[in-house]
């Protein structure tokens, strides 16, 4: 039972408990607990086996039972006592934007709405503006959060889908019969999102059949479908895996086909034919006889192109660079020396200051940016000045005394409604670092969002422009706003434009992430993160901005130490300058 297993089941019991009305100290127990369990670097069983889990913050004696029955039976009894009290689509409605769990009890109780379909009509009917805490705007809400939802339905975020393609193909690398076998389709290519997760494998034709019926044992799925050539299974939890078993000299075709994009396999294949070839999932052939086609870089190479890493494979210009050699050479995870913007207990984090550092030290990485929220942000800790203070005397303690990782002393500075940031310049040059970001008033008109923004990016101390749109994937668009007078802003005052690595954002988007550095920007990955185990989220932007097509030099916290000092320090005497504020 899986990290991700069992804080799911955690937040589900939550969830439910708030529905039925329970303490709110029983409810937050559950949430704690699950909270706490997401952000420890150990996996459930480890913390359970070292006596660690009753170490974490909010997880008392009860929740280590809880746990422990979780991830030894791979059950609640808890939870299924609540599913058989709660009506199932009452969970099903708390994806909606908007609607809590407290909410979702009161339309039960006063309208008997127990589902989507019941809550769609109800809003459709008016009867839910009607209720105490609704209203006219509410339910208008409510429907876009439907529609929303229903957009969205068969889309998995790259976090989820990611772990469940790794235990696919090891279990299916196991399997006898399995000559060979790779992850293909959106999630090679680095999709912010995920649908059908997509594998290829070199399986003899006699071995199909008995392979296809292990493959859905190994998983605990069911068989949806199952042919010649493919088996389409349903997992628990929603994902659907297809599996394409070809002959082993096709493996390579395969693979290079069924990770796509479509658009990227139509170019390839109209240049194939224009070199009197043809091109399929089986193979490259001329006048019907198979070529040798060993791995996908001597696929390209037969038709004239250097190998195309596969998050370039979109159906944009790759080609044309492929043939004249200009592909870029694409960061790497390895490239980066450290990361900024992370959070820790001094604002919303889980870990302290200190676990946070030695955690990013063990990365080896050689710096670590600690960004917790400004003041504004009441609701997730944030720092009034005094605190600010008192967090600076840590981080130069730590300094002192680890000269393995030098700690960088940032602020993630709410954009305040006029676009103001939340402390005074005195306060903001302090930092070596400022993220600016939006937390409030998401829902501005276009235009005061635009100018909300570009004022805080023309701002001398902002460093860096935090999850620019702030779209949070699968859950909220992201604000209404030009997004390209706001990154001509930020290019015109040096701003760098971050990828937030959160899977949940990964933002800003590769595409227009692509035109910031055609344009000369530089961007930084990272991951936003509020646990050890978050700082791991950066090999999320990594993706984002391998299909941006960055090289390391256009990422910042791939820059050694000493460049990032010296730029910062320039940046922050820059400002000084421009604020008029004698030095100190």
């Amino acid at each position: 039972m899986n990290r991700q297993a069992v804080v799911r089941i955690l937040k589900e019991v939550g969830l439910m408990l708030e529905i039925q009305g329970e303490s709110p100290f029983r409810i937050r127990a559950y949430e704690n607990a699950a909270r706490a369990i997401e952000g420890a670097a150990e996996e459930p069983d480890e913390l359970l086996e070292t006596g660690r889990l009753a170490e974490l913050r909010g997880v008392g004696p009860g929740l280590v039972a809880a746990v422990g029955e979780i991830v030894q039976t791979g059950r609640l009894a808890l939870r299924e006592q609540l599913r058989a009290a709660v009506p199932a689509g009452l969970l099903e409605l708390l994806r909606v934007e908007g609607l809590g769990a407290k909410k979702a009890r009161l339309l039960y109780q006063k309208l008997g709405i127990a589902s989507l379909a019941d809550l769609e009509a109800a809003c459709r009917e008016g009867r839910v503006a009607a209720l105490p805490g609704f209203g006219d705007k509410s339910q208008a809400k409510l429907l876009d959060g439907i529609d929303h939802l229903r957009k969205y339905a068969e889309r998995h975020l790259v976090s989820d889908a990611r772990p469940v393609a790794e235990r696919c193909l090891t279990e299916l690398r196991r399997l006898p019969g399995v000559q060979g076998a790779e992850i293909a389709g959106s999630l090679r290519r680095q999709r912010e999102t995920i649908g059908d997760l997509d594998l290829v494998a070199a399986v003899a034709m006699a071995d199909r059949a008995d392979v296809a019926r292990d493959f859905a044992v190994a998983l605990g799925a069911q068989i949806v479908a199952s042919g010649e050539t493919k088996v389409t299974l349903a997992l628990v939890g929603g994902l659907q895996v297809d599996l394409r078993m070809v002959l082993p000299e096709q493996l390579a075709s395969a693979w290079h086909h069924f990770t796509g994009s479509k658009e990227h396999n139509i170019l390839l294949r109209s240049r194939a034919k224009s070199e009197g070839l043809t091109l399929n999932e089986y193979g490259l052939f001329r006048d019907g006889q198979p070529l040798a086609v060993p791995s996908e870089e001597a696929l390209y190479a037969a038709l004239g192109l250097a190998w195309i890493p596969p998050e370039l494979r979109e159906g944009r210009d790759e080609l044309e660079r492929a043939e004249h050699r200009t592909l870029p050479v694409l960061v790497a995870g390895r490239d980066l020396r450290g990361t900024l913007h992370i959070h820790t207990s001094w604002s919303d984090g889980t870990a302290s200051l200190g676990r946070m550092a030695e955690a990013a030290a063990s990365r080896g990485w050689s710096y670590l940016g600690i960004a917790d929220h400004s003041r504004a942000a009441a609701y997730a800790g944030g720092m009034a000045p005094e605190r600010v203070l008192e967090q600076w005397s840590e981080i130069e303690e730590w300094n002192r005394s680890h000269p393995e990782l030098r700690l960088l002393k940032g602020i993630e500075c709410d954009i305040l409604a006029d676009g103001t940031l939340d402390y005074d310049d005195e306060l903001l040059l302090g930092f070596d670092f400022v993220v600016a970001s939006v937390h409030s008033r998401f829902g501005l008109p276009a235009e005061q969002m635009t100018a909300r923004i570009a004022r805080a990016v023309s701002h001398p101390c902002t460093t860096f422009l935090g999850h620019p749109t702030g779209r949070l994937l699968l859950a909220r668009d992201g604000y209404s706003l030009n997004l390209d007078a706001v990154l001509d802003a930020a290019l015109a005052h040096g701003v760098i434009v971050e990828i937030n690595a959160s899977p949940h954002r990964l933002d800003l988007d590769w595409r227009p992430l692509t035109g910031w550095l055609a344009r000369g920007g530089i961007t930084s990955v990272h991951p936003d993160a509020h646990s050890v185990a978050g700082l791991a989220d950066v090999d999320y932007g990594i993706g984002v901005a391998r299909k941006a097509g960055a090289e390391a030099r256009q990422v910042f916290n791939t820059w050694e130490l000493a460049t990032v000092v010296d730029y910062l320090e320039a940046r922050r005497s820059r400002a000084r300058a421009l604020l008029s504020i004698p030095g100190g």
